[in-house]
Parts: structure tokens; C-alpha cells; sequence
């Protein structure tokens, strides 16, 4: 499975907006580019300073969901006296 991950750091930029607007571009290439994007906000412990997360994956790459292998609760006769 190829996932691609990126952060862009509010520190690297001179203004959050520009940040998050290179976050926002980089996901719009590559939806372009048929992956699946999520972009999410995160804050560094250190000092609260945002960090943006760009996670992609190509379609062609995504798992199927398999079924849960446990199975249910299996039911016990209940006895009555």
C-alpha cells in the first residue's frame, strides 16, 4: 500500500494562510491525480503552533474492507428454576 504523507509547518511560512493554502494545493494535484486526499490540522505540544497533514493514496492502493473474522457473542440457554 503506497500512502503519501506530508506536513506543512505553520512555522515555515509567513502567514498560516499561505501554509494551509500549499496544503490545500498539494491535496488538488493530487486528487487531480485520482488519490484520495485528507488534509487535517494538528498542533505541535511544544508551542500550539498548527502543523497541516496531507495524507494521499492512490484508489489502486486502497484495501477493500474485509468483514470482522470475530464472531458474535454466541447465545447461552438461559435456565430458569
Amino acid at each position: 500500500m503506497s500512502l503519501i504523507q506530508e506536513i506543512f509547518l505553520e512555522s515555515d511560512w509567513d502567514e498560516v494562510e499561505q501554509a494551509q493554502a500549499a496544503c490545500d494545493e498539494r491535496a488538488t494535484r493530487l486528487r487531480a491525480e485520482g488519490h484520495t486526499c485528507t488534509c487535517t490540522t494538528l498542533y505541535r505540544i511544544t508551542d500550539g503552533r498548527r502543523v497541516f497533514l496531507l495524507e494521499a493514496q492512490h484508489p489502486d492502493m486502497v484495501e477493500p474492507d474485509r468483514p470482522s473474522r470475530r464472531k458474535p457473542p454466541s447465545r447461552r440457554p438461559t435456565q430458569r428454576s
